[in-house]
């Protein structure tokens, strides 16, 4: 393989006070955990009830004569007022090393720290 046209490039300097060496760029891939645990909490308030309409009534006699079964009902409304909230518990964060270790060159994760 020939090369016929001529690239400028830069070159790659030693460390100060060495003479020579070879210069290298690793990368490595780590896996970074961040627990997060959220706990769900309600509150509930005072029930209120009301009733809603008027009443209705069955009565019932059984075959004999000897007695009657009423039976009441009565629509209601009950307001059962609730606060719901959610309340966030962090873990220490954890980091390890990735599978299969290096993972070539980095790219900007488009993360805002």
């Amino acid at each position: 393989m020939r090369i016929n046209e001529a690239y400028e490039h830069a070159a790659i300097l030693p460390c100060p006070g060495e003479d020579g060496g070879c210069n290298k760029i690793v990368t490595q891939c780590v896996d970074v955990t961040a627990p997060v645990t959220l706990v769900p909490t309600a509150c509930l308030g005072t029930v209120t009830v009301s009733c809603q309409g008027v009443p209705v009534v069955n009565c019932v006699t059984d075959p004999c004569g000897t007695s009657s079964t009423i039976t009441v009902s009565q629509r209601i409304c009950v307001t059962i007022p609730v606060r719901y909230d959610v309340s966030m518990n962090t873990g220490d964060p954890t980091i390890s090393c990735a599978e299969g270790g290096s993972c070539g060159p980095c790219s900007p994760c488009g993360c805002k720290a």
